[in-house]
């Protein structure tokens, strides 16, 4: 595979133009937008919030089909946002074609939104999961990397030797002078969270950073850049082979309660 900087020649045009797009990507809203949006908010009073609470607790009960997961969900999950995947509207070549490379052209393609009853009692089950398969309404559901790559058409792939070395002995110095071209420094973060700031990124570094973050690995933090992505987009960045089923399943667990 070819080095993907050799591939990208002008990242800052890819990155104004993603910004630019219309529909669901929005990778740098201007400024003036979030500012008439705050001017439009209206005060939401206690007794409402209280209200918008219960009513949320009850549909949330009703969805349940297993009182034991319900209560599993209102113990560790309840209040806890979902993140979906956000998509891109377009493909910019280069980053299409090692996009492509990798075998990850599936990611791109608009998925349908998720049924969320499900998508709770999944989780929640996931303590009772048995080998890589969870219960849930009456179905062992599998999830581990094998049939994630199935699912993508990524049949066949396997981390290779030098991913495997960085996941178990990551160079924290090393990836931050890659991944922020020497001018970032790792932050401490929640708990014992090592974090760099997405603003020192490269551009080159932010499109992938993107790319895991709305579409691979979905999180709602765009703003730093924690560890286990470090990992991700360094290995990325220095053309290492990368099993995105094992990646996937891996964060799945680390949503475990």
């Amino acid at each position: 595979m070819a080095e993907p900087s050799t591939l990208i020649p002008n990242l800052r045009e890819i990155m104004e133009e993603y910004t630019q797009t219309e529909g669901d990507v929005h990778l740098e809203p201007e400024r003036e937008n979030r500012q008439s949006e705050q001017l439009e908010v209206q005060p939401v009073t206690k007794q409402q919030r209280k209200k918008g609470k219960e009513k949320q607790q009850e549909e949330e009960e009703d969805e349940f089909v297993s009182e034991e997961a319900y209560s599993v969900w209102k113990k560790h999950y309840a209040g806890k946002g979902f993140v979906g995947e956000r998509g891109f509207n377009q493909l910019i070549s280069p980053f299409k074609e090692l996009i492509e490379q990798r075998g990850w052209g599936e990611f791109f393609k608009h998925k349908k939104s998720g049924y969320a009853a499900v998508v709770r009692e999944f989780y929640s089950n996931l303590v009772g999961r048995k080998e890589n398969s969870v219960y849930v309404r009456g179905v062992w559901v599998p999830y581990g990397e094998k049939t994630i790559n199935e699912m993508y058409g990524m049949v066949g792939q396997k981390n290779g030797s030098k991913f495997k070395k960085l996941m178990n002995n990551p160079n924290r110095e090393k990836m931050a002078r890659k991944l922020t071209d020497g001018k970032g420094q790792w932050k401490k973060g929640k708990g014992e969270q090592k974090t760099l700031s997405r603003g020192d990124l490269t551009e080159e570094a932010k499109v992938w950073f993107y790319f895991l973050a709305y579409v691979m690995v979905p999180t709602k933090h765009v703003c730093t850049v924690r560890e286990q992505e470090a990992i991700l987009l360094y290995a990325i960045l220095k053309g290492y082979k990368i099993d995105a089923g094992t990646v996937i399943e891996n964060s799945i667990m680390s949503k475990r309660r």
